[in-house]
């Protein structure tokens, strides 16, 4: 009987596995009945078969172990969807079914090109076999009816095939979401409802949603009074260097750009225009571009009066809508900050610019192709990277969370530690009973002490500084204390007798002998008191008024009030936040387990 609980177990843990696995690499379960039920089936006559076939002991260590794994794989769930989601694109989150393996970066060498569309749904009532035969029918009719409204100039540049499935695919499924359910019992109601069907807005939807392409929008300039002037793009001189041409496809004030990487790994979209006569001077320059997300490397060159300017932090075309570029002459901008959004633009050292127009700069936006290693690197680490510059005070939270992170480990070590040997190895009066009020402290909630302790430290001068946050420590905790009594009283007494005979004080006992042997126990105490100091957000809420004070849970806060819909960057910071407790847990994991255990254990 205990072979068919244990088979039955061990059913359970492979099924969860294996829905997992299915789930993250399909993205769903399989919609077929039949195919569930036989691969339970299967499933259940190899568990079966494992713990009947095996001796008990083995059968049993199969069985712990597979539900230790399950688990374990269970609670990953969240934080491999926490890191999944900073390597993902906005669009990608909240979809369905959802995308839980990120997608490596599309390898683009010809652009402007066309992306795959998804497959539509099928339409309540029809069968697999009808649909694939109606589905090439459907598609043919609403290209037909679409190619007048799609641009000639950038149709011809793109693979013709793909817009035709993409394009078709998109209006297929606006077909279904607009048709009765009742159009569908024939297939000719089915294509005179696609023959009818309105599809010019659709169309367009259509058509951008798939195209990617780089197109310029407009150009502006900043003076030194932080004032923006627009540059007409129908009066910039425009050239190009390389295998890459410029098309005037969205109307007269657009510019597209069509490149193919064929013989060449880079070109240059270069822009003379006049200075503004109001602009004093040239602060810097702001692109507004759409992007065609093929991750390609984006130098930034800007000429004038003889000086040279690159952008100093790398910039890729990452996007697929159109994104402000905002370029700012490094020594002139008043923050001196890079910041999200706004690049700095520093002098090019060892040589000067050739381009000595007066009145006049030249703007050049040079194309570098980016290996596919390069281009998954930087996809993956774009949200850590923008949410590092999205508040220029992270650096600040970091500090003052690392230090009082120490302070409080350190002097929570120390105090609790004294105390704790004075209530486990000394003899004093009234030692028991200090010790029930020392516990008796343990029930009192944080909420009650919250405010008279505020007013105690707001009258030492204490608000808005650190010193509330890591002072209180030195006294110590009931629990830490409690715990460390225990492991004390575990400690043989033979060894305080011997270092009486050789002349040691209570003190180096303290030091040399208690404190070595207590390892275990501390470092838990350790762990407890890092996690505790590095999540505290109650704390510098009540004390703390300054951007600079801050530690990370507060800047996480803040950072979440401003870029609360940019879930990328959100999971970026609180993968940042969570990332040093995970790994100092797993390095020191066999302490903390050893100084749970030995706790109260005596001899």
């Amino acid at each position: 009987m205990k072979q068919f609980w244990a088979g039955l177990a061990l059913f359970l843990e492979v099924s969860l596995l294996a829905t997992l696995l299915t789930i993250i690499v399909n993205r769903q379960l399989p919609e077929n009945p039949a195919l569930l039920i036989w691969a339970a089936g299967i499933l259940a006559v190899l568990s079966w078969a494992t713990t009947i076939g095996a001796p008990w002991p083995v059968a049993r260590r199969i069985t712990l172990h597979g539900a230790l794994v399950s688990g374990a794989v269970l609670f990953l769930v969240p934080f491999v969807w926490l890191i999944g989601t900073t390597v993902k694109y906005n669009s990608n989150i909240f979809i369905f079914p959802p995308h839980w393996l990120p997608s490596l970066p599309r390898m683009v060498d010809r652009s402007p090109y066309v992306v795959a569309a998804p497959r539509p749904v099928m339409p309540p009532g029809v069968s697999a076999a009808r649909w694939r035969k109606l589905d090439p029918k459907l598609r043919d009719i609403l290209w037909t009816k679409a190619r007048p409204y799609l641009p000639p100039r950038a149709l011809h540049l793109v693979n013709r095939t793909a817009a035709r499935r993409s394009v078709g695919r998109l209006l297929l499924r606006h077909l279904i979401a607009a048709t009765p359910r009742a159009t569908w019992r024939s297939d000719a109601q089915a294509l005179g409802a696609a023959r009818r069907f309105n599809s010019k807005n659709a169309t367009k939807e259509a058509w951008t949603r798939v195209l990617r392409e780089v197109v310029i929008r407009h150009l502006t300039v900043k003076d030194i009074d932080q004032k923006d002037y627009q540059i007409p793009l129908d009066t910039i001189h425009w050239h190009v260097r390389g295998p890459a041409q410029l098309l005037r496809v969205h109307g007269p004030k657009n510019i597209a750009v069509a490149y193919h990487f064929r013989h060449h790994d880079h070109f240059s979209i270069i822009a003379d225009f006049p200075r503004p006569p109001q602009v004093k001077k040239l602060l810097g320059v702001g692109v507004s571009l759409r992007e065609d997300r093929s991750w390609h490397h984006l130098h930034v060159i800007l000429e004038e009066n003889s000086q040279c300017y690159v952008n100093e932090d790398p910039f890729y075309l990452s996007a697929k809508d159109v994104r402000g570029l905002s370029l700012k002459i490094h020594h002139l901008s008043p923050s001196n900050q890079r910041s999200l959004g706004i690049w700095p633009l520093v002098r090019r050292l060892g040589a000067g610019s050739n381009y000595n127009r007066p009145g006049w700069v030249r703007l050049e936006l040079k194309v570098v192709r980016t290996s596919p290693l390069a281009a998954a690197f930087h996809k993956f680490t774009r949200s850590y990277i923008d949410t590092w510059f999205a508040d220029p005070h992270w650096l600040d939270y970091l500090n003052n969370t690392i230090f009082l992170a120490i302070m409080n480990v350190v002097l929570t070590i120390i105090g609790c530690s004294m105390v704790a040997y004075a209530f486990a190895r000394l003899h004093w009066p009234g030692r028991d009973a200090c010790f029930a009020i020392l516990l008796g402290t343990m029930m009192l909630p944080g909420a009650v002490t919250m405010i008279p302790v505020f007013m105690i430290f707001k009258e030492l001068g204490w608000y808005n500084t650190l010193l509330p946050l890591w002072v209180p420590a030195i006294f110590g905790g009931g629990f830490n204390v409690f715990m460390l009594r225990q492991f004390m009283k575990g400690i043989p007494h033979e060894l305080e007798e011997a270092a009486f005979m050789d002349g040691c004080g209570w003190f180096g006992i303290y030091w040399r002998i208690v404190l070595p042997l207590m390892k275990p126990a501390l470092v838990a105490i350790a762990i407890f008191t890092f996690m505790g100091s590095w999540n505290d957000f109650m704390g510098p809420l009540i004390y703390l008024n300054s951007d600079k004070l801050y530690t990370l849970p507060m800047g996480l806060f803040m950072f979440q009030n401003k870029y609360g819909s940019q879930f990328g960057m959100l999971m970026a910071a609180s993968t940042m936040m969570i990332l040093p407790i995970v790994i100092i847990f797993f390095v020191s994991q066999r302490y903390f387990m050893e100084g749970i255990t030995l706790t109260g254990v005596k001899g």
